[in-house]
């Protein structure tokens, strides 16, 4: 990282120093002088302008980038066989998204104070099969949330500033034009660079939070809740329930006027799935 910054910076001298000979040889052919030492102080004012500018874009686009992670694993819904396929689908249509636009779906998503989850008796969408439905979230309080809403409003707004306006907010041709630019310039990368480290912070929370998850998948416990409907504390939701599934398959095989005799139930139940037990 270091030795990249330098061969940056290398380069970065090679064009300074190619381009102030270029105007010097320019100004000694058609006019048989030189720059002259305060021609020069106004070319290096508007090179660290230019260089500072350039500072604060590439910052903004590193966060961009960011933000359209963070948003494409935010929330994710859909039937389990399709929602590799949905994600895909989902990040390809944030790269074209305006930095508006994103962050308007980040503070909907992620920054959105805490919400009561659904009960596991709603009914799925779709028609058949599994259907998952995964939101991460800040766990932000409402006023925390709507402060990191303005914040990021004014990002958005600064942002603009500098891509679209920049050159009409400071006349960078004149010393007290660029001394201006400069000090705005320094001022708007401590605000971004401040956004940015929070935006890593809330990834890396969820990067963390997606492996726990993935870990707790792999565990006999997560396969009593999928399957069986059994909570780690014992209690059991019914409606997930493998053997309330079970009677109820069982029910459509042989049910007659709508009932079943129970008998008859269990003893099929036990010769195709044998791990369920009506008991339970």
């Amino acid at each position: 990282m270091l030795c990249h910054h330098h061969e940056l910076r290398r380069k970065e001298l090679a064009i300074k120093f190619a381009s102030k000979m270029a105007v010097q040889c320019e100004l000694s052919e058609e006019e048989g002088g030189m720059l002259s030492m305060k021609e020069i102080a106004s070319l290096e004012q508007q090179y660290a302008v230019q260089r500072k500018l350039g500072r604060c874009l590439l910052r903004l686009q590193q966060y961009e980038m960011l933000l359209k992670v963070l948003v494409t694993h935010s929330e994710i819904e859909g039937p389990n066989a399709q929602l590799e396929a949905l994600r895909d689908k989902k990040a390809f249509s944030v790269q074209k998204m305006t930095m508006g636009a994103l962050v308007g779906m980040l503070t909907e998503s992620y920054l959105s104070p805490e919400q009561e989850t659904e009960g596991p008796d709603k009914p799925v969408p779709g028609s058949g099969g599994p259907w998952t439905k995964m939101r991460f979230q800040a766990g932000l309080s409402p006023e925390q949330s709507e402060s990191a809403g303005e914040a990021l409003d004014e990002l958005v707004k600064l942002r603009n500033e500098l891509v679209h306006h920049f050159l009409q907010l400071f006349d960078v041709w004149k010393a007290d034009g660029c001394v201006a630019a400069e000090a705005y310039l320094d001022n708007s990368y401590e605000t971004i660079d401040g956004h940015f480290i929070t935006l890593r912070g809330w990834a890396q929370s969820m990067e963390q939070t997606r492996a726990m998850l993935a870990s707790f998948t792999a565990t006999s416990a997560f396969e009593n809740i999928l399957v069986h409907g059994i909570m780690p504390d014992g209690s059991v939701i019914w409606p997930m329930s493998g053997a309330v599934s079970c009677l109820r398959e069982a029910e459509s095989k042989f049910a007659i006027d709508g009932w079943v005799k129970l008998n008859t139930a269990t003893a099929w139940i036990r010769d195709e799935y044998a791990e369920q037990q009506p008991q339970r």
